[in-house]
């Protein structure tokens, strides 16, 4: 009779995954929860041109509390991004350096690294895009299938949202409708 193990390598990879969604599903609800609501960037008639797009800013009622608030928010989202990111690649290096582990876990784990890094220079190269075209703060939290991006603004004019729009555009090939862009003072 052989010896089966109770947990194999793809069990842990799995495992390390869905502790890895399971952070950015937590991220993308501190930020869109936290920033007080998102604007609408898409449409669900296929008919319609962009320019026929409506969009929906909810306003907030006060200012040197929010504005400290602000500095906070985004400080505190780049580092809680970085601390998941950095954990979620060390494991990923452990599963690497295992002897145990068998060369489809370690090409998974090679294949989750690449994507994590891609979406990392993608997400800087953005924030780099949004700050030249005047925004104080920014901070981009990318998806398999979406982005969000979280600007430091009173609020957003249909102009500044089609330039966020178009630095998004520019770096990934996400599509409009899964482009979420959200005000934050």
């Amino acid at each position: 009779m052989k010896n089966k193990k109770i947990f194999g390598i793809k069990h842990i990879i799995a495992a390390v995954l869905l502790v890895a969604l399971g952070g950015a599903v937590w991220l993308n609800m501190q930020y869109s929860s936290a920033a007080g609501g998102f604007i609408s960037t898409g449409n669900t008639s296929s008919n319609k041109n962009l320019g026929d797009t409506k969009y929906v800013v909810k306003v907030n009622d006060s200012s040197a509390v929010q504005t400290s608030a602000a500095a906070d928010y985004f400080s505190t989202a780049a580092a809680d991004r970085k601390k998941a990111r950095d954990e979620a690649l060390a494991l990923l290096e452990d599963t690497l350096k295992s002897a145990g582990s068998d060369s489809e876990a370690k090409a998974a784990a090679t294949e989750k690294m690449t994507l994590i890094a891609e979406r990392m220079e993608k997400e800087a190269a953005i924030e780099t895009l949004v700050k030249a075209k005047g925004f104080e703060k920014v901070v981009a939290v990318m998806g398999d299938k979406d982005i969000t991006v979280v600007v430091k603004a009173d609020e957003l004019l249909p102009s500044q949202i089609l330039q966020i729009q178009d630095a998004v555009i520019s770096q990934t090939e996400i599509s409009l409708e899964n482009i979420k862009i959200v005000n934050k003072k």
